[in-house]
Formats: C-alpha cells, structure tokens, sequence
C-alpha cells in the first residue's frame, strides 16, 4: 500500500509546477494558469488592433493633408491656367493694336480675378514682394492690365513679360508641392499634371514669338532663342507627362488626327525654326495664332481629364481611409467582446500559428528558388568549380596550366558595320550572332573565357584538365563556327554576309578569378597574347595555327573543310631575300 501511495502522488504531481489540481488551492492556481494561457493573446489583440487604430487614423490625417496639399496645387494649376490664357489674349491684342479681339478681356479678367479669389495663397519660396499676399498681387496685376489697355508697353514680348514671370513663380510653387506629397496613390497623375502646365506654359511662350514672326517677317536673335528654348521645354514636358500616365499618349495620338490644323502648326513650327526672312503676313500669323490657340485648348482639356484622375483617386483614397477607421473600431469592438470565449481565442491562436508556419514555407521555397537562380547566374558567369570555392568563401588561387588551346575570332569590317547600323541594330546583331556560337560551342569539350565588343575568347583544356584532344576540340569548334557564320544572316542587312578572322594557339597559361564587385575568370600568359595576335594579322574566312598546334589536331579535323598553317619559313625566305639585295648593292656601288 505504500508504494501503490507514494506512485499515485508521484502520478498526481507531474502537472505543470508539480502543483495538485485536487486541493482547492491548486485548483484556484490551475484555473489562473488556463486564465492566463488565452489572456496573453488576448492583451496581444487588443494591443495591436489599437496600434493599427493609431495607424489608421494617421493614415486618414495624412490623407487629409494630401487632399488640402492637392487643392492648393489644383487652385495652382486653375490660376495658371487663366493667367496663360489671358497672356495669349494680350500678345494677340498687341499684336493687333487693339483692333482685332478674339474674346472680351474684361471677361477673361474678371475670369481670372474669381479663381484669384478661390484659391488658398500658399507661402511662396522666393523673395519677390509681388508674392508676399494676394491683395498684393491682385494690384500690381490690375495696374499691368491698364497699362496694356492703354497700350503703354514697349513690345509684345515687353507686355508678356509680366505673366511669364507669374506663371514661373507659380509653376515652381506647384512643383514643390508635387514633389512634397507621399505616395498615396496620385504622384503619377500629380507629376503628369505638372508636366502638362509647363508643356502648355512653354508652347503658350514660343506661340507668342511665332505670331511676332509671321506678323513683323522676320525675328530677332533673342526671340528666336526663346522660341526655340520654350518650344523645346513644351514638347519634353508633354513627352515626359505621357511617361506618367499612359493613357495620355492615347489621348494626344487622338488630338493629332483630330485636329484639323495640326499639320497646319508643324508646318509653322518649322518655318519659324528655319528662320528665313519673309514678308509680312497679318493673315497668315492670325491663322498661326488661332490654330496654336485651339491646339493648346485641346492640351488643356487632356490636363482636365488629368485633374479629374486625380480627384476619383483622392477621393477613393478619403473613402478608404474611412472604411479603414470603421473596420479598425469594428475589429476593436469584436476583439473585445469575444475575449471570454477562451476556446475561441485558442482556435484563433491556432490558425495564427498555422498561418505563419505556412508563410513560413512559402518563404522557404522562395529562398530556396531564389538561391537556385542566383547559382545559375553565378554559373554562367564562372566556371562552376570556381564558383562553388566563391559560394563557401574559399579563396580561388590562380592555377597554371601546361597545355591549353586558345581560340580568338572578332567580326571582319565591324567598325565600318557598325557606323552604317544604329546602337539597337548592332546590339541585336551581336546578340543573334553571339547565340549561335554559344549552341554550337555546346558541342564541344570548351569553355567560353569572354566576349569584348566583337571579339570572342574560347579555351579548351580549362578549367578542367583535359588530355592532348583540347586542340582538336578548339579545331573543329573554329570550323563549325566558320561554317555557321558563312551561313548566318544580318537582321538588319539580309543581303550582307558576315566574315570573322580566328587565331588559335596552344600553351601553356595561368588562369584565375579577377575582381570582387563582378568577378571574371580570365587567362594569362604568352599563350593568349598569340593567339591574339594570330587572329588580328590573318585573312577573313581563315584559321590560323602554329605547326606545332597543327601537328596536335587530328588530320581528320582539317581535311574535310580548310587546312591553313601559319610557319616561319616564309619570314626566314623573305629576310634571305632582303639580305642577297643589300649585298648586290653594296657591290655594284663599289664597281
């Protein structure tokens, strides 16, 4: 009976911390121990979903900030928009002396004063006083307009110079307020508005030297360079709005099949670049003025679409921060009521746990496949022996080879190809080629050392020891590659073939890794140097080797296709023959 006691008790105490869930005091001790278990997470929820509640709500203030940063750009751009508008009028009114209107500037003034009046007057980083305030601005503004009412300017571009100066401050006010917003969701389309004010604000410029061109027949040096300037800025800044949103490109492919008189303004832009004195044409410089006149309408209905993807996408963004705060105290509130329910709250525990050993795996595959295409790349780069001493931090020490055969070849007339072939034509010729060379020399016990332009280095015998066959290896490579080329087609010329020069040498040669930042493996030695030099100084179409490297291919490999053989004896005839002359004439001037 004793030892039966002693082995329940034993049995009884091997709970967690030894305690006896059948006394009261353990049973109060377990029960805050199961308590406890769930209310851990329990805290941890409720802890997290008011951290994400703080988020959220700096999420909407944020939001916020955006929406009243982006009505101020917009108010920016709506004011902008009116002051280029009514430059446009007075350089047509001055053009004119007053006797043509296109519009009533009083409407337009009064257009322009009633955006002045909506728009919320941002502090403006720069130190003119014009800009301290609005009502600061809105006198001198109206002090200019009489002025060219009264026709109290000097010139057309004396009588802009004042809304050039304001667009400018304002187009850099709208800049920086771009360039201070976050990414939440309308900097593509905020850049892209930008960049179409200032292609507007550049072409509205160059339009008003234009009109003073084809009105007065000729143009001043410094017009002209504003023209040129302002004409260039417009049409990059239009490139650059397309960059940011693509279906502007559609929208302005549109306007050039649309608009009637497009070719018309290409056709004025030119003559305007060309620059050649011409009678004065009031009629032709109207139509110039109108049809600039609609075209920049056109761009600016496109900056409309722009601002209006901009407010759809605020205001989803507003609407999403608000289901974000409505979620987030939903999930506060529910957290909250179901801590009680412990067998819940473990089976959330679970999934949790489930959940994250599940990402956990994923994480791994992904690792693991990341790491097989980061060793493939490693493969192609360096030979895989080396490769793997790099991988285990091994340092790769340079290693000689008694006997190895090296293959040069680079591209016949390439300078001269690739003077008559675009940067794209010659790359694609390169890489065509360059993967024909890399199927055939799969065939073949070799190693590909490098690519230089059209240079192309192959090794046989490395970096893996090989016995006496690398020659014949390289040899009947060589033929392959000649043969494939003879048949290889130019994209970009299909009625010109290429022709390469080779070089081939055998010897011995020291081969290592060199760099950290992008390692190569490459070859040194007198070796190389030669078969340089064979393949630089022979013939088109030809392969040229040593007779001692000739003596070590196989006749089978040569026979059948090309046999060439680069000897010295020809230099030894050639230097006996010089030799005899000297002494011939060394004699025939002593007689």
């Amino acid at each position: 009976m004793h030892n039966i006691s002693i082995h329940y008790t034993l049995q009884v105490k091997t709970g967690c911390c030894g305690l006896d869930p059948t006394t009261g005091r353990g049973k109060q001790i377990h029960l805050v121990q199961i308590l406890l278990l769930p209310f851990v997470p329990i805290m941890a929820l409720i802890i997290q979903n008011s951290l994400n509640m703080v988020s959220i709500l700096e999420f909407q203030k944020d939001m916020q900030d955006t929406y009243d940063e982006v009505q101020i750009s917009t108010g920016l751009g709506n004011v902008t928009e009116a002051l280029q508008s009514e430059r446009a009028e007075i350089g047509f009114y001055l053009f004119t002396n007053g006797s043509v209107l296109r519009g009533n500037l009083t409407e337009h003034f009064a257009y322009t004063n009633r955006l002045l009046d909506e728009l919320i007057w941002p502090e403006f980083r720069t130190d003119d006083e014009l800009f301290t305030n609005k009502i600061l601005f809105r006198i001198r503004l109206d002090d200019f307009r009489d002025k060219i009412t009264k026709f109290d300017t000097k010139s057309i571009g004396a009588g802009i110079a004042f809304y050039n100066r304001a667009n400018y401050i304002f187009l850099d006010q709208l800049t920086s307020e771009i360039n201070e917003k976050d990414a939440a969701g309308v900097w593509r389309p905020l850049l892209a508005y930008k960049s179409m004010i200032r292609a507007i604000e550049h072409l509205g410029i160059s339009m008003v030297f234009g009109l003073q061109y084809f009105g007065r027949g000729m143009m001043d040096q410094d017009s002209y360079i504003s023209f040129v300037t302002n004409d260039a800025l417009g049409y990059d800044f239009l490139n650059t709005s397309q960059n940011f949103e693509y279906w502007i490109t559609a929208r302005y492919k549109d306007l050039q099949y649309s608009y009637a008189w497009y070719t018309n303004i290409t056709r004025r832009r030119l003559e305007v670049m060309d620059r050649t004195k011409i009678e004065p044409d009031f009629e032709k410089a109207t139509e110039y003025f109108y049809a600039m006149l609609g075209y920049l309408d056109a761009l600016q209905k496109i900056q409309y679409e722009i601002r209006h993807v901009i407010e759809r996408t605020l205001f989803s963004e507003m609407m999403a921060s608000n289901s974000y705060v409505v979620v987030g105290i939903a999930l506060l509130c529910v957290v909250l009521a179901i801590s009680p329910v412990i067998i819940l709250l473990v089976r959330m525990i679970t999934r949790t746990l489930q959940a994250f050993s599940d990402t956990l795996i994923h994480k791994t595959h992904e690792l693991a496949y990341e790491q097989k295409r980061s060793d493939t790349l490693l493969y192609q780069m360096l030979p895989p022996s080396v490769a793997q001493q790099l991988k285990q931090h091994i340092q790769v020490s340079a290693e000689t080879y008694e006997s190895v055969t090296i293959y040069f070849s680079d591209i016949v007339g390439f300078t001269e190809l690739s003077s008559e072939s675009t940067p794209m034509q010659v790359i694609s010729l390169l890489n065509a080629l360059y993967k024909m060379f890399d199927s055939r020399i799969e065939l073949y016990d070799v190693y590909k050392i490098e690519t230089i332009g059209e240079i192309y280095m192959v090794a046989s015998g490395v970096p893996q020891r090989t016995d006496k066959q690398h020659a014949s290896e390289i040899a009947s490579m060589a033929l392959d590659l000649l043969h494939g080329t003879e048949n290889f087609v130019i994209p970009h010329m299909p009625g010109e073939r290429l022709q390469i020069r080779m070089g081939v040498h055998s010897g011995p040669v020291v081969a290592g890794v060199v760099g950290s930042k992008m390692p190569r493996y490459c070859l040194f030695g007198d070796s190389v140097n030669t078969a340089s030099r064979m393949e630089s100084t022979g013939l088109r179409s030809r392969l040229y080797v040593l007779k001692d490297v000739k003596r070590a291919i196989p006749a089978y490999t040569y026979t059948y296709t090309y046999t060439y053989t680069y000897t010295y004896t020809y230099i030894y005839i050639y230097i006996c023959i010089c030799i005899c002359i000297c002494i011939c004439i060394c004699i025939c001037i002593c007689i």
